[in-house]
């Protein structure tokens, strides 16, 4: 009797064996098999630093949120992990996958209709709110504190974002009676809102939290402001033809369940 149940268990466990090895070697789809063959896995992300999500520490170390992500798929493959950080912009990282020159974009990158039409969009991993910072001397010129949330729904005035970002079309979605300025910088968008140059600057919450906690004075200067029913889904980008990397992404995220809030985020790598 134990003899005839070892035999089973036998037949059962060799072709299971084959299956597997059958699966690894010849049936492994082609987008998936040249990062395999490659050993490497190419990540893409803007030249400049976006912490907490990718930012280089007082070590002189990649570390960061979405660093964290990419290292989880490299061992994931077994791969090697290649940062390319040639793009100065967030469109910039859409095409250097687009072309082929990185396998992913993981950079903080929101996904928008707009660079639907180049690439694929994984699920968001993280979704953030948008919202102002607004300049409170130009705000009390135009409304009392009482009406501000009515006034700035229908905005008049400079609002100010960073040129090429998912922002500015967000603010002309949004804030139709606005006059958008575009800035090459996060900074220099600061610069303007707070010596009075533009009404508000309207980026991510996460990032108005930054900038609020950091400058001195902030709460007497500037008002931030947050929309709940506006929100910016930060995903990753894969070429359009890779289809199979992109099922894997998504499972991926989906068994990693990368979930956090903004405070989150900046209390976790902030000493790093």
């Amino acid at each position: 009797m134990k003899r005839t149940v070892f035999l089973l268990l036998s037949l059962c466990i060799v072709p299971f064996i084959a299956f597997s090895q059958e699966i690894a070697d010849k049936d492994i789809p082609p987008d998936m098999n040249a990062i395999l063959k490659r050993k490497q896995l190419v990540v893409a992300m803007t030249t400049t630093d976006q912490p907490p999500f990718y930012f280089i520490n007082k070590a002189g170390e990649l570390v960061g949120f979405d660093v964290d992500i990419a290292k989880a798929m490299g061992k994931e493959l077994n791969v090697g992990l290649v940062f390319n950080r040639e793009a100065k912009s967030f469109n910039e990282v859409v095409s250097l996958v687009a072309s082929g020159k990185a396998d992913l974009a993981i950079s903080k990158l929101s996904r928008t209709l707009d660079r639907a039409r180049y690439v694929r969009f994984s699920t968001p991993y993280i979704i953030l709110h948008q919202g102002l910072l607004i300049n409170r001397v130009q705000l009390a010129q135009r409304t009392s504190e009482e009406e501000s949330k009515t006034y700035i729904r229908g905005l008049v005035g400079k609002i100010g974002v960073i040129q090429k970002s998912s922002y500015v079309n967000y603010a002309k979605e949004n804030f139709p009676k606005a006059q958008v300025v575009e800035f090459p910088t996060w900074n220099e968008t600061i610069e303007a809102v707070t010596s009075g140059k533009i009404l508000a600057a309207y980026r991510d919450e996460l990032e108005i939290r930054k900038v609020f906690d950091s400058l001195p004075n902030s709460a007497i200067a500037l008002k931030p402001m947050y929309f709940t029913d506006l929100t910016d889904p930060i995903a990753i980008a894969v070429g359009y033809k890779n289809t199979q990397l992109l099922s894997w992404v998504n499972t991926f995220l989906e068994m990693k369940s990368y979930h956090a809030t903004s405070k989150e985020l900046i209390a976790q790598y902030k000493d790093q």
